[in-house]
């Protein structure tokens, strides 16, 4: 990776901080819950045992977030200090920092150059009674919840968290727990804590889709710290897994998007819509439109609600008022009513039945798009389930 290009984001990014803290954060800080007495020791001590994870992070942003470089215009100890430097910007940008508490963070005399960056014990907790205990486990916490991160990544300016926390993502675990189907392999997607520790159950997990079930908070080779290249990262869940006739598809957006995956009559023609081809970062696209702070009336976007934006929309279908472009979603509507008449009045033994139910819950379980994502390969499989019946 380029080390001058990573260092130069990070000061970009600093700057950015710095506007942000100046006008204040939506949330106050809530550093970890650590073991009483405990202190900060500094990432370099951790890197004595942990120097892969150390060698990976300090290639982050966080790690850099009070990087030293004067010869940078966007340098954030410059700006910093232009500013007055204000206290409340290092509540963001270094290790510890909690005027109330004795305990070596950032704060306190001859500690803010140690412990300057957002590393190690920012998400751990101070170590000293994990580095006492020659690495004792439970003297050091490994916290999942995407609060921990909201705050910081909060307010007008970079609402990351806000977004997040009004996503289905954040209340993706409990939904599963809720629809009385839920298997302990379902939490692969439903939950952060088995994805890092695969000994949870639906009886153990805790945590939703996180932060950190995206992002790896000690770096990646991705952009944004993610775990897979954006793409991969969304159709590692929103996919049918695989599903056959016989079974019901979960998620089919992938397989919709694409156009693949459904029960396809043989001689017959499955167009797809341009979308999968035309939109670049297919996902992101749509799902992650961002936009800059403008004023308290027009915050920032950014893009953590995962929610559709009509002005990606309009980009190519000018005018566009709402989803429902040229009627396509009132005409796959319409086509899963007819088709769901049939199936109620069909036999549930009849070859048609498994076949025309398998693809209506395809099109059905395409995350609510009513047939935005592939409205030709949709409409075909509708229309084609609805001709093949035979009363």
């Amino acid at each position: 990776m380029d080390t001058k290009k990573i260092v130069r984001s990070t000061a970009v990014l600093s700057a950015v901080f710095i506007i942000i803290m100046a006008i204040g954060c939506a949330k106050e800080i809530t550093g970890p819950g650590t073991t009483a007495g405990a202190r900060y020791v500094g990432a370099e001590v951790c890197r004595l045992c942990h120097s892969t994870a150390y060698n990976d992070e300090m290639m982050t942003a966080h790690f850099n977030t009070m990087v030293d470089a004067p010869d940078d215009p966007f340098d954030f100890i410059s700006i910093w200090e232009e500013d007055g430097s204000p206290e409340f910007c290092l509540r963001c940008h270094t290790t510890g920092w909690d005027e109330s508490l004795d305990n070596g963070g950032a704060d306190e005399p001859g500690r803010l150059k140690l412990m300057s960056g957002v590393k190690c014990e920012v998400c751990h907790g101070p170590g000293s009674e994990h580095v006492e205990g020659g690495g004792d486990v439970t003297k050091i916490e490994v916290r999942y919840e995407s609060e921990l991160c909201g705050s910081c990544h909060n307010g007008a300016h970079h609402p990351t968290y806000d977004e997040w926390e009004e996503s289905d993502h954040a209340i993706a675990l409990e939904d599963l727990l809720d629809s009385g189907h839920a298997g302990d392999h379902c939490l692969e997607c439903h939950s952060a804590d088995y994805y890092y520790d695969r000994t949870i159950t639906v009886e153990t997990a805790v945590y939703s889709i996180e932060c950190v079930r995206c992002h790896d908070a000690h770096g990646s080779n991705e952009e944004h710290q993610l775990i897979l290249p954006a793409e991969e990262m969304c159709a590692s869940c929103h996919n049918a897994g695989g599903a056959q006739v016989g079974s019901t598809p979960h998620h089919t957006s992938l397989e919709m998007l694409v156009g693949y995956g459904a029960y396809e009559w043989a001689g017959e023609d499955y167009p797809n819509s341009p979308h999968k081809d035309l939109i670049e970062e297919r996902c992101v696209r749509c799902h992650m439109y961002t936009e800059e702070y403008e004023d308290e009336e027009n915050p920032a976007i950014a893009g953590h609600s995962f929610e559709p934006e009509l002005y990606v929309c309009q980009a190519c279908h000018a005018g566009a008022t709402d989803f429902n472009i040229n009627g396509s979603q009132t005409d796959i509507e319409n086509l899963l009513a007819q088709l769901d008449a049939e199936l109620e009045a069909g036999d549930e033994e009849d070859q048609w039945y498994a076949e025309a139910l398998f693809n209506y819950y395809f099109v059905t379980n395409d995350g609510g798009s009513r047939g935005a994502h592939n409205y030709k390969y949709a409409k075909a499989l509708l229309e084609d389930a609805i001709f093949y019946y035979e009363p």
